[in-house]
């Protein structure tokens, strides 16, 4: 993973515009994902080498040429074509990152390798991810792309396993012995300091949201239990000390023993947090009233049908594709099937409540004629991403096709 980072120093809009066109305009000629950081600001030192709405013009410049702003962006291939802005405190400056689309000629057979190797790319898994990035990327998808404690907690065993695995490859390697090809390809990436380095920080950030209360409800039950397990086991282990005569091993346990009984006091008493909403919960939720809609329509006419309403009805299939794919691309990092289905459950009953009852004999000819009409195109704009079946269905009609606006 490489980065390069760039000073926009006295730049104005032309020159954004400029260096916006002529850099990003096409995919760059590369066969990995990279990262370009534009310095657009900072503290006292160096302010008056930027004006104030630099930032602003810069990423105007980029979204003029195609670009979007996605403050989840990494370097990963399925940000290409993303930019997002940061004001890094450790340095005292500003950055907006740019992700470039990559993959454009380069010439002859190199193109073709290039393209094998992104598509190899594009199938690394959110794990691979995590372990294989430099750590301050690795940080900032910690904190965008993990937000609950569920996800960072399997993170955590993640990293745990590979830090064994890489202790035993270390092992076989000072005894001689021949690695396997799966060992020789761990062995191959992240380094097992590199690793211990993030389950730290992993480490801390779990204990940050245990002492700050930031859990769900499941999370809450789950780590009560674990808190319980530990006290019970460092007790005993107190014990044994004492009765060993090792007092310094009792004292330090004894200390140890009563942090983890403050986190266990400050998890009982705090109050359970909700789940995330769904990345995409607004486009969902109206895609799956229209369906309901739909359904209500086949049941009060059963088959007496007005052009308008088949035309709608035909739509059906599309909107259920979007759905399923709008679905997949709200599913988090490291996220289990089961907090995700719930997730996805409380996005459809949040669309069902947010309703309004209609009056008595209203009926769907009356007060909600105008509804399907004016809801046919909306709330489509947000939905961005890589998916490619969206890509797929995006030149059909920019009205009436559920696949209109994502890709």
């Amino acid at each position: 993973t490489e980065s390069e980072e760039f000073d926009l120093a006295n730049y104005d809009q032309a020159r954004c515009d400029e260096l916006a066109k002529a850099a990003f305009s096409e995919p760059l000629p590369l066969s990995q994902m990279v990262r370009l950081s534009f310095v657009v600001g900072g503290g006292k030192l160096v302010r008056q080498k930027y004006t104030d709405d630099l930032p602003k013009l810069f990423m105007g410049s980029l979204t003029a040429v195609g670009y979007v702003d996605d403050s989840a962006a990494a370097v990963e291939p399925g940000s290409a074509g993303k930019f997002k802005y940061q004001h890094d405190t450790g340095k005292n400056l500003k950055f907006v990152h740019v992700f470039p689309r990559i993959g454009g000629a380069g010439g002859g057979e190199e193109v073709g390798e290039a393209g094998e190797e992104e598509e190899e790319e594009r199938e690394q898994t959110p794990e691979e991810i995590l372990i294989g990035c430099e750590f301050d990327e690795f940080k900032e998808l910690v904190t965008d792309r993990l937000p609950t404690y569920g996800q960072k907690k399997r993170l955590l065993d993640v990293l745990k396993t590979r830090i064994s695995n890489l202790e035993t490859i270390e092992g076989k390697m000072t005894r001689l012995e021949k690695l396997s090809a799966e060992e020789q390809v761990m062995f191959d990436g992240a380094g097992v300091e590199d690793v211990r380095e993030k389950a730290k920080h992993v480490s801390s950030e779990l204990q940050a949201m245990a002492e700050a209360g930031s859990l769900t409800l499941a999370e809450k039950t789950a780590l009560l239990e674990q808190l319980e397990s530990r006290v019970a086991a460092m007790e005993a282990e107190i014990k044994k000390a004492e009765d060993e005569g090792k007092q310094k091993r009792a004292q330090a346990l004894t200390q140890q023993l009563e942090t983890v009984r403050q986190t266990r006091a400050t998890v009982k008493e705090c109050s359970p947090v909700s789940l995330p909403p769904l990345r995409h919960a607004a486009e969902i939720g109206k895609l799956h009233m229209k369906l309901a809609e739909i359904a209500k329509i086949e049941k009060e006419k059963k088959g007496s049908y007005t052009v308008a309403e088949l035309t709608r009805i035909g739509e059906r299939p599309e909107m259920e594709e979007a759905i399923s794919v709008l679905k997949e691309r709200s599913r988090g990092w490291l996220e289990s099937d089961e907090v995700f289905q719930e997730r996805f459950h409380a996005c459809l009953r949040k669309a069902a409540s947010s309703v309004p009852k209609k009056p008595s004999g209203g009926g769907y000819g009356g007060g909600g004629g105008s509804r399907p009409g004016t809801a046919s195109s909306g709330g489509w704009s947000t939905a961005t991403g890589g998916a490619r079946v969206a890509k797929s269905k995006a030149s059909g009609p920019p009205t009436r096709n559920a696949f209109a606006a994502l890709g």
